[in-house]
């Protein structure tokens, strides 16, 4: 073992300030949690958007509708004109 990986180094030191940091106030472990799950929240709606935009377009203008429903494997919502 000549050296030791920095990136590992960081992210020891930044799991020990972690660790102390919601030793002494639970409240900043609940916090981190509730910042992350709001993240991985806009992730999904953005993913569902993306795919219903997609939807609209492609049956406003008649194209390959039926593929792009095969590509996604899942029944998508009808939007009303």
């Amino acid at each position: 073992m000549e050296y030791i990986n920095p990136v590992l180094v960081l992210i020891l030191v930044s799991e020990i300030c972690l660790g102390i940091c919601t030793w002494n106030s639970p409240r900043v472990l609940r916090r981190v949690a509730a910042h992350l799950l709001t993240r991985a929240d806009v992730v999904d709606i953005f993913r569902q958007e993306n795919i219903r935009r997609m939807q609209f377009w492609t049956d406003k203008f008649g194209l390959e509708a039926d593929s792009v429903r095969a590509k996604h494997h899942a029944v998508l919502p009808i939007f009303p004109d």
